[in-house]
C-alpha cells in the first residue's frame, strides 16, 4: 500500500505503536493525511476495524476520514467508529440509554428546539419580559459544556435559571428527549454503572481525536474515559489555532496534555504544503508573541512568494472601494478567478460596506455563514420600525415590530387589532389607537396599556422626525426608545453583541447617506447617478439661471432639502443584492468560520486595535488571555492564503454614527519587514466614490473647507494626526485644537450630527474624553496643549 508522500515527522506518527501520542500539526501540515494513514497502520498491524473510534468535531470531516480510509482500506473502513462526539456519543445511548433514562427511540432537540421550550417556560413562569431565551439558553450551554451546573450563581439572571432550568430538564425527560450538550453528559455518566463501564472502558482499542485544541471540558473528560485502561490515546491538533473559547473549547487540553499523560510521545508538524514562506513568515512572525503555546515555526520547501501588501484607507469606505477595486483587476487581468479569492474579517458587521462595493464593481459575491446585511434579523427590525413611521399604513412593518422587543402584545392582541381595522376600514396603527382608547372589543385594560405605550412610541419617534433629526439620528432614537439597545445589552451574549455591531453598522450607513449631497428638486435619486460628478456643481448653478429668467412657474429653485427616511428606504432596496446566477463567486466570511480552508488570494480587512485584534472585556477571561486568542485569530486568518496576502486597514470609522479615528492593529508591528511589499509609512488611499443604485456615482459630496498643503501632507504619515472629516456645522476637524471655557483646551477626536445638533468628542487634557455642543468650543488651543 503506498504510504508516500510522508515526510519523516508524519511518518513517525503514523508509525507510532502503543501508549498516547500528541502530533501538533500547524496549519497546512497534512494533519489528515497522518490520521488517516496512521488508522489504515493499526489495521494493518493487527488492531481489529471496529475497535478503533475516531472523533471530528464536524460530520464533513467525518465523511472525508471514512473515504480516505476505504480508498485504502475497502470496506474495513464501514466497521469503524468515525464520526463527531454528539453523533458518537447518541450512538452509545442508543444501546445504554435506558442506565440513563433513555429508550431507544430518544429524540434530540436541536437549538431551535430548545429555543422554543425555553421561551414556553419563560412566558409559563412569567419571566418572558425578563430575559430572552437566548440568553438563557447560553447560561445553560456554557455552563453543561464545562461539566457544571446551570443553577451555580452567576450575578446574572440567577433567579430565572433557579425557576427554568429544572422545569427545562424535566421537560426533556418527559419528551424522552436530549439536547446537545446532554449527549455527551449522559454517555459519561454510563460509567457510573459497573455493567456498561466494563464494556465501554475496553471497547476502543485506540482512539484518535482531530482537532483537540477545540475540546471541551467534557469532551476531554469523555476520552480519557475511552482511553483509561488502554492508554491508546492519540490526539492530533495545534494549540496556535485554538479560536473556539467563546463557545467553550479549552486550550489548555492540547497545552498540558503532555502533563496529564507524562509518558505521551510528542511530534511537531511544521513542513507546510499550503503557503509561500512570505506568508508563513508573517504567521510565525504573530504567533510567536504569544506566551502559552508549544513552540513551533511553520516552513515550506516553496520559496519566498509575493510579497505582503498593507493597505491604509481613509475610512471603511475607501477600504471596501480599494478592495473591491484590486479584486475586479485580479478578475480582469486574470488567471484569477472568483472562487480563488475570499475576504476575511472580524465581525459580520463589516460585510455590508464590502458587499456595497463589490456590487459596484460587478464583483460576483455571497457572504458565507451570515445573511446578508440587509436580511439581517436586527437590521430588518429596525427599518420596519422606519417604514411604519414613513408610512403609518405599513401592516406589516406594524405587525413585525409591534412586539419587538417583547412587550407582552401577542398574536391574540394582533388579531384583534386586524378585525378591528377591518371593520372600521382603517390600518393596523389606527385600529391601536382606537384600542389604546377602549374602543376595540374583547381587549383588556392590559393589552390596551401596552397598545398605548407602542402608539406613544411610534409618535415619539414621529416627533424625532418632525424636529429635523437626520435619519442616522432617527434610527438611534429607534434603537434606544424602544427598548431594542437595552435588550441586546442585558443578553451579554455573543449573538446579542454581534447584533449591537449590525445595528451600529446601519447607523453608519445612515451617516454615510446623510452626508450626500440631497438630489435637485425634482430629480430622483437615480438621476443624481447619471449626472456623475458634474451633478450640483457649474452646470447646475447655469441652469438655475436660466430657469429663473424664464420665469418657469413649474421650476422649484428653492435649496434642496435634506434626505428623508423615505429616500434612505428606497435606497435600501435598490440596493439589495439580486439572485446571482454565477457558479463561481468570491467569498466574504469571518475567520472564525475561514478556519479549515484556503484560497490562492486572501484579503484580510478591518486590520485595526479595537477591531481586529478586538479588545472588548470577555467575561471570566483576563485581557491577557483574550490577546493571545485574538492573535491566534490572525495567525489562522494569514494562513488561509496560499499564494497572495493582502491586509487593509482604515484610519477612522463610523460607530454609533461618530467618527472614531483608529490605531493600525498591532499584529501588523509583528511581520517580518522583508515579507512586505512596501514599508509601513504608506500614502493612505482617496476617499471612495459614494454609491447610488448599486453603482459607483460621482463624489458629490457637501463642500468641505479648503485644505493646506500642510494639512494634505500630514495624511502621509503614521506619526502625525491627519486630517480626515471636517464638519460643515462649526468646520471642527479631527485633530484640531480646540478649548472650552471650563473643561480647558483638547484635541478633537470625533464629530457627529449637524447644525445645532453638532456634537463633538473632545479629549481634553485635564479631564479625558468628553462629548460637547459644538456651539460651545473655540477653535485653537494653541501652546496650552504642550
Amino acid at each position: 500500500m503506498d504510504r508516500t508522500p510522508l515526510n519523516p515527522e508524519q511518518r513517525a506518527a503514523v508509525e507510532h505503536v502503543d501508549g498516547p501520542l500528541m502530533v501538533l500539526a500547524g496549519a497546512g501540515t497534512g494533519k489528515t493525511r497522518v490520521l488517516v494513514h496512521r488508522i489504515a497502520r493499526l489495521v494493518e498491524t493487527g488492531t481489529p476495524p471496529w475497535a478503533i473510534l475516531a472523533v471530528t468535531f464536524t460530520n464533513k470531516a467525518a465523511g472525508e476520514m471514512r473515504h480516505r480510509l476505504r480508498e485504502l482500506l475497502g470496506e474495513a473502513a464501514d466497521a469503524m467508529w468515525i464520526g463527531t462526539f454528539h453523533a458518537t456519543c447518541a450512538r452509545l445511548l442508543r444501546r445504554f440509554g435506558e442506565h440513563v433514562g433513555l429508550t431507544k427511540s430518544f429524540v434530540i432537540f436541536d437549538d431551535d428546539d430548545q429555543i422554543k421550550l425555553i421561551e414556553k417556560l419563560l412566558k409559563e413562569t412569567g419571566l418572558d419580559e425578563a430575559v430572552s431565551p437566548r440568553t438563557i439558553l447560553s447560561r445553560i450551554d456554557r455552563a453543561k459544556n464545562r461539566g457544571l451546573d446551570p443553577r451555580a450563581p452567576t450575578g446574572s439572571f440567577d433567579d430565572v435559571i433557579e425557576r427554568v432550568y429544572p422545569l427545562y430538564q424535566a421537560q426533556l425527560a418527559k419528551e424522552n428527549a436530549v439536547d446537545f450538550n446532554d449527549l455527551l453528559l449522559k454517555t459519561i455518566d454510563l460509567f457510573k454503572f459497573e455493567s456498561v463501564a466494563r464494556i465501554l472502558t475496553v471497547k476502543f482499542r485506540h482512539v484518535l481525536v482531530d482537532e483537540f485544541q477545540d475540546t471541551n471540558k467534557v469532551q476531554y473528560q469523555l476520552v480519557w474515559r475511552f482511553a483509561e485502561a488502554t492508554r491508546n490515546l492519540t490526539v492530533v491538533g495545534d494549540d496556535d489555532q485554538s479560536i473556539y473559547a467563546w463557545r467553550g473549547a479549552e486550550p489548555r487540553n492540547l497545552l498540558d496534555f503532555d502533563r496529564d499523560f507524562a509518558d505521551a510521545r510528542v511530534i511537531k508538524l511544521e513542513q507546510n504544503y499550503r503557503s509561500t514562506q512570505t506568508i508563513l513568515d508573517a504567521a510565525n512572525g504573530v504567533i510567536r508573541k504569544n506566551r502559552d503555546r508549544h513552540e513551533k515555526s511553520l516552513w515550506t520547501d516553496r520559496g519566498g512568494g509575493e510579497p505582503i501588501e498593507i493597505y491604509q484607507a481613509g475610512d471603511e469606505r475607501g477600504e471596501a472601494y480599494f478592495v473591491a477595486q484590486a479584486i475586479r483587476r485580479l478578475l480582469d487581468d486574470g488567471p484569477a478567478s472568483p472562487n480563488d479569492i475570499a475576504i476575511l474579517y472580524r465581525t459580520n458587521a463589516q460585510s455590508r460596506v464590502l458587499e456595497e462595493h463589490l456590487r459596484a464593481a460587478r464583483v460576483p459575491a455571497k457572504v458565507v455563514g451570515a445573511v446578508s446585511f440587509f436580511e439581517r434579523k436586527e437590521v430588518k427590525d429596525v427599518i420596519a420600525y422606519l417604514r411604519l413611521l414613513a408610512n403609518p399604513a405599513a401592516d406589516s412593518a406594524f405587525e413585525r415590530v409591534v412586539n419587538v422587543p417583547a412587550r407582552g402584545i401577542g398574536d391574540t392582541t394582533v388579531d384583534r387589532l386586524r378585525a378591528a381595522a377591518r371593520a372600521h376600514g382603517t390600518d393596523l396603527l389606527a385600529a391601536a389607537r382606537l384600542a389604546a382608547r377602549g374602543e376595540v372589543a374583547g381587549l383588556g385594560p392590559a393589552p390596551r396599556k401596552k397598545l398605548q405605550s407602542f402608539v406613544e412610541l411610534i409618535d415619539g419617534l414621529g416627533d424625532v422626525i418632525a424636529n429635523g433629526a437626520s435619519v442616522a439620528e432617527t434610527i438611534i432614537q429607534v434603537i434606544e426608545r424602544s427598548g431594542i439597545r437595552a435588550k441586546l445589552e442585558a443578553d451579554q451574549s455573543t449573538e446579542s453583541r454581534d447584533r449591537l455591531d449590525n445595528l451600529a453598522e446601519l447607523v453608519t450607513t445612515a451617516s454615510d447617506f446623510d452626508d450626500e449631497v440631497p438630489p435637485a428638486p425634482g430629480a430622483s435619486l437615480t438621476g443624481l447617478a447619471a449626472a456623475g460628478s458634474g451633478a450640483g456643481v457649474e452646470g447646475d448653478a447655469e441652469g438655475g439661471a436660466q430657469g429663473g429668467q424664464d420665469g418657469d412657474p413649474d421650476r422649484d429653485d428653492a435649496e434642496p432639502g435634506p434626505l428623508t427616511i423615505e429616500d434612505f428606504l428606497e435606497r435600501i432596496a435598490l440596493s439589495s443584492p439580486a439572485d446571482q446566477g454565477a457558479q463561481e463567486q468570491v467569498v466574504l466570511m469571518t475567520i472564525h468560520i475561514a478556519k479549515g480552508l484556503e484560497w490562492p488570494v486572501v484579503f484580510l480587512t478591518g486590520m485595526e486595535d479595537g477591531l481586529f485584534p478586538s479588545l472588548r472585556e470577555r467575561e471570566g477571561v483576563s485581557e491577557d488571555a483574550a490577546l493571545e486568542e485574538e492573535r491566534r485569530l490572525a495567525y489562522v486568518a494569514i494562513t488561509r492564503a496560499r499564494e497572495r496576502l493582502v491586509l487593509s486597514q482604515a484610519r477612522t470609522r463610523r460607530v454609533w454614527g461618530e467618527i472614531r479615528i483608529q490605531d493600525p492593529s498591532r499584529f501588523l508591528d509583528d511581520l517580518p519587514a522583508d515579507s512586505l511589499a512596501q514599508p509601513r509609512r504608506a500614502r493612505i488611499g482617496a476617499p471612495a466614490p459614494r454609491i447610488v443604485d448599486g453603482d459607483w456615482a460621482g463624489r458629490a459630496r457637501r463642500p468641505r473647507p479648503a485644505r493646506s498643503r500642510d494639512e494634505l501632507d500630514q495624511r502621509t504619515s503614521y506619526d502625525d494626526e491627519p486630517v480626515f472629516h471636517v464638519d460643515d456645522a462649526g468646520g471642527f476637524v479631527i485633530g484640531a485644537e480646540v478649548s472650552h471655557a471650563s473643561l480647558g483646551a483638547g484635541r478633537v477626536v470625533a464629530v457627529t450630527g449637524s447644525g445645532k445638533d453638532c456634537r463633538v468628542v473632545v479629549d481634553f487634557a485635564a479631564v479625558g474624553r468628553k462629548t460637547v455642543f459644538a456651539k460651545f468650543l473655540e477653535h485653537g488651543a494653541g501652546d496650552r496643549l504642550n
